[in-house]
């Protein structure tokens, strides 16, 4: 397999990168309740009409990648037509309906739940994917076989950033999140990536990156020796969630919020409160960054499908539908919220810019300011080193100097500063001194690994801990605020004063829902750092089923 793309230059000519491809290929964890996997875009494509518009350009069947190119840019593939999508019966709706084992609002506030019904409203008259496209679509993948024996993922090693960088992409026929588990969006088409960023001296992996949603930064990559990591054989395992495809490190439910920037200053006086009453913050405000508004459980509890043996195929620029095609892949519903279209391909996004992603995994996972171990020496030769200790020792002589007269001409205060400024540049040369010798001695340098990470995706705790009462009150609460706020400016039936009562009830109780989230380790999820090479149990005591040569799946 070729796996380099010709707008890189091969920096190791003498690297297998198909054989570093294959060594480090992610292992991914699954849903039980899944109906779509990793496939290829051939039968996708050969079984979509291309549209523009309303107007059908090609028909199915007519369609190939290699007539995907350039000039589509106002394009989208539609996989599943309005006659297919009415065809489906009610029987085989029901029979395709995923069972949500947990209520989602029971995980998180009032405030989360009274924006969710908000956004239920809204979602009434925003454009979005038909009623019935997931179930028509999950049967006509069973009946041309689009889901092959072995699961396939498009990749390519590149050099960027004096990183090695080893790049997995995967296609899904559909992201049935909104219909199927209650998320936050469905598309028709969904491409989800995986990174392994490795030494271009040795080759060894040393950081790995997994696409969650929107979200881009250092927040997605871990350390390949952090304990969130689990490997086997050299290969990370990676858990997905449910519909949505998120990748993720460790298994469990997590908070996606539907930010609402507006309105942050609530968050910030909620987080004031629980402080204040001395209530741990809850791992939904610690998911996936400072967020308030509509929550989306994403679900990754790993209890279904295990796949290792993957199709790898080249990923390419020199492919058209790789590095030409900027049209859309899936239905184009015009939703101004983005989220209900169609997704732009593995290069560019859906108004056709180049994904950074693509153009710089390294800077995608805020990687640029951390070479590779081997650079190390490279980049702290002895004379720069020597350059900036010749600086700090010059600043502590003058500062020192200073230091005795600073008592007859200058105030306390600045003087106390003065001290404290000789301390920390003190601090500072022993530190570099420090570093200098571990260099000289090729010793490997400190490094933290967690360091970079300001708001990592944190597992929930399992919904038995919620606890009756306050699951109950996250399906009542909503109703009985609004209702009580409509009494109140209609029919004038109660008092404000009992109004500012039942929402300071459901204030507290948002609160106390948060001691059942305690941010932290999830129990079914933890890894240890001492046995990263063991697979954790599923989560809900179901052992994960390996994919490597079974029969094409069937919708269950």
């Amino acid at each position: 397999m070729a796996a380099d793309s010709p707008n890189r230059r091969n920096d190791h000519p003498g690297v297998d990168h198909a054989a570093l491809l294959r060594r480090h290929c992610p292992i991914i964890r699954f849903d039980a309740r899944e109906l779509f996997y990793p496939t290829e875009v051939d039968g996708f494509v050969k079984s979509s009409s291309l549209m523009r518009g309303d107007h059908v350009v090609l028909p199915e069947g007519e369609l190939s990648l290699e007539r995907l190119g350039d000039g589509l840019g106002d394009h989208y593939l539609r996989f599943i037509s309005d006659e297919e999508r009415k065809s489906v019966v009610g029987e085989e709706a029901k029979r395709l309906a995923r069972k949500i084992l947990s209520p989602r609002l029971g995980r998180v506030g009032l405030f989360g739940r009274l924006f969710d019904a908000v956004y239920s409203l809204i979602h009434i008259i925003r454009p979005t994917v038909p009623n019935r496209t997931v179930s028509a679509a999950a049967l006509k993948a069973d009946r041309l076989g689009l889901h092959k024996r072995q699961p396939v993922t498009y990749a390519r090693a590149v050099d960027v950033g004096g990183w090695l960088v080893l790049h997995y992409t995967y296609f899904y026929l559909f992201n049935d999140w909104r219909t199927s588990y209650r998320g936050l969006n469905d598309h028709e088409g969904d491409w989800e990536q995986a990174w392994i960023y490795c030494d271009p001296n040795d080759h060894s992996p040393q950081w790995i990156a997994a696409s969650s949603h929107d979200i881009s930064g250092a927040n997605l990559r871990r350390h390949w020796n952090d304990p969130e990591v689990v490997t086997t054989e050299g290969r990370p395992v990676l858990h997905a969630g449910a519909g949505s495809h998120a990748l993720y490190f460790r298994r469990g439910d997590y908070v996606t919020r539907l930010d609402v920037p507006g309105l942050r200053w609530l968050l910030r006086a909620q987080r004031w409160t629980q402080g204040a009453l001395r209530i741990k913050d809850q791992a939904a405000e610690r998911g996936l960054g400072p967020a308030f508004g509509a929550p989306f459980v994403d679900t990754a509890t790993a209890d279904g499908l295990e796949v290792r043996d993957w199709d790898i195929r080249q990923l390419s620029d020199d492919m058209d539908w790789v590095g030409r095609f900027r049209g859309l892949w899936g239905l184009d519903t015009n939703d101004p919220g983005q989220g209900e279209r169609g997704p732009g391909g593995p290069k560019f996004t859906r108004d056709g810019q180049i994904r950074i992603s693509w153009a710089d995994p390294v800077g995608f996972a805020g990687l640029h300011r951390t070479p590779p171990p081997s650079s190390y020496r490279r980049r702290f030769s002895d004379a720069k080193l020597d350059a900036v200790l010749d600086d700090v020792e010059h600043e502590i002589r003058r500062t020192a100097r200073k230091l005795p007269f600073a008592a007859q001409t200058e105030a306390a205060e600045d003087m106390e500063a003065d001290s404290r400024r000789l301390t920390e540049l003190m601090r500072q040369r022993t530190e570099l001194e420090d570093l200098r010798g571990r260099l000289q001695n090729d010793a490997a340098p400190k490094v933290d690994y967690r360091a970079h990470l300001k708001n990592p995706a944190v597992p929930l705790p399992p919904p038995a801990e919620t606890g009756y009462i306050l699951t109950f009150w996250s399906v009542v609460s909503v109703p009985l605020v609004l209702l009580s706020l409509a009494a109140v400016l209609v029919f004038d039936s109660i008092t404000v004063a009992g109004f500012t009562a039942i929402v300071a009830a459901g204030t507290l109780a948002n609160l106390l829902v948060g001691t059942s989230g305690v941010a932290g380790e999830n129990p079914a999820g933890r890894v240890s750092g001492r046995s990263r090479s063991r697979r954790p149990g599923p989560a809900r005591g179901r052992a994960p089923r390996s994919r490597s040569g079974s029969a094409s799946r069937r919708p269950r």
